[in-house]
């Protein structure tokens, strides 16, 4: 294909449907990041290395209960619940009602196991008494994060990515806000910014709650099935979530038994500022997951594949160039003394780009219906992830834990390749 060809291509997949839906995501997403982020470094700079670390153990402890109170119900209703809307609208129904049944079950199990339990983490796992209550907090607003959780699923399921964004806009916008005030009246601390973290899930699911269409709530029929065929997907999504969470996180908590509390900071400054480019593999997962659903066929297949590679190689190839830059870039946001953080955010930036390429790649175990592939695969990373940092941190620190990280999600993509390769392409004779 030459390139008049390929810039015909992109042209004409700028003016596709994916296209718009993921502009109106990223957007969403991005602007939610910056506000998100603006707060953030409020945050760091007013807090400083050591109570920033608390502060990001108890968000660490949040996202893990808020993805375990999730179950895999989400990702499970985004598979059946977008198939069904086109072909039997009254499953579909059913589908969202066991979904939200299960889910408030599961999150009000979860919160309350934690919220009691918070002592004994706090002292046993961590180490440190000063946690007992954020990590209260954390447990309260992971049950709001898990409800907004079920908005954000449901209006995905629909395609509805509008609203999705809108309701996702919330919480970084209200953090933004409230952040704000807090600052420029000097009242915010360690426990101001918790408790604003917690309280805007809950308001953010109130608001979405009245934009999601509420009529399966009457929906009639056998639930025990649908539950049923959400189950046998969810089990092994539940398997790859927990193990995903516990990954992305596993550091942090890692680095806050073996470390300091100032070096979780600085981990965790050179972290937020890496995720950014989770922004672009977030939308495309948001995008794509409802689309590669309903994939039928093997060449419909192979299409989506070569096409997620071509695009995907593109938006790396223009955000490599942000290596170069690392240094003034932490020490502008954060300040001289997280000069730490710089080498630090090299390594989970590489990270990031590979998770662009690869992540629209691992859909394909869902459209193959397929989710325990991704769950071994997750298993093995974490376990991987767990034995590099053990080994790494206490001598390394937190350069230990994010090469770890790079080494185990290395691997995991290189597993990816090799099963599309030999799985798709090479049984047929044809080239990737």
């Amino acid at each position: 294909m030459n390139l008049t060809e390929n810039i015909s291509e992109v042209i004409q997949l700028s003016k596709s449907k994916i296209a718009k839906d993921s502009a109106i995501v990223l957007t969403g997403n991005i602007l939610g990041a910056g506000l998100g982020f603006i707060a953030t470094i409020l945050i760091v700079r007013t807090l400083g290395p050591a109570q920033f670390g608390l502060f990001s153990v108890a968000l660490a402890v949040m996202g893990i209960a808020t993805q375990f109170s999730d179950f895999g119900i989400g990702t499970g209703l985004v598979r059946f619940a977008s198939l069904y809307l086109h072909q039997d609208k009254l499953k579909a129904d059913l589908m969202f009602k066991v979904s939200l049944k299960l889910k408030l079950i599961i999150s009000v199990l979860v919160f309350l196991i934690g919220f009691f339990a918070s002592e004994s983490l706090a002292v046993h796992v961590f180490g440190k008494p000063e946690l007992i209550f954020p990590l209260k907090l954390a447990f309260i607003g992971a049950f709001g994060a898990s409800l907004v959780a079920y908005i954000s699923a449901t209006l995905q399921a629909r395609q509805s990515f509008a609203k999705f964004a809108f309701v996702n806009l919330i919480n970084p916008l209200g953090k933004l806000t409230l952040i704000g005030l807090l600052f420029l009246t000097y009242k915010l601390n360690l426990l101001s910014a918790l408790t604003t973290v917690i309280i805007l899930p809950f308001i953010a699911f109130l608001i979405g709650s009245l934009i999601i269409p509420r009529d399966f709530l009457r929906a009639k029929g056998d639930e025990n099935k649908a539950l049923h065929e959400l189950f046998h997907f969810s089990k092994w999504i539940l398997v790859s979530t927990f193990c995903v969470m516990i990954f992305n996180r596993l550091d942090v908590l890692m680095l806050g038994y073996f470390k300091s509390t100032e070096e979780v900071g600085y981990y965790s400054a050179a972290f937020n500022l890496a995720f950014a480019v989770s922004l672009v593999t977030g939308s495309l997962i948001t995008v794509l997951l409802p689309k590669a659903s309903t994939i039928v066929g093997s060449n419909a297949l192979k299409n989506y594949i070569r096409k997620s590679l071509k695009y995907t190689s593109l938006i790396v190839f223009l955000m490599t160039p942000i290596l170069v830059f690392s240094g003034p870039l932490i020490l502008f946001l954060y300040g001289s003394q997280y000069r730490s953080s710089i080498i630090i955010f090299v390594i989970l930036f590489a990270i990031r780009l590979l998770g662009v390429m690869t992540s629209p790649l691992g859909l394909v175990f869902y459209t193959l219906n397929k989710p325990q592939l991704s769950g071994y695969l997750n298993v093995m990373q974490l376990l991987g992830n767990f034995t590099g940092n053990y080994l790494m941190i206490p001598k390394y620190g937190a350069i230990g834990a994010a090469l770890s990280t790079l080494i185990i999600y290395g691997l995991g993509s290189l597993y990816v390749g090799i099963y599309i390769h030999y799985k798709i392409f090479k049984n047929t004779g044809e080239p990737l």
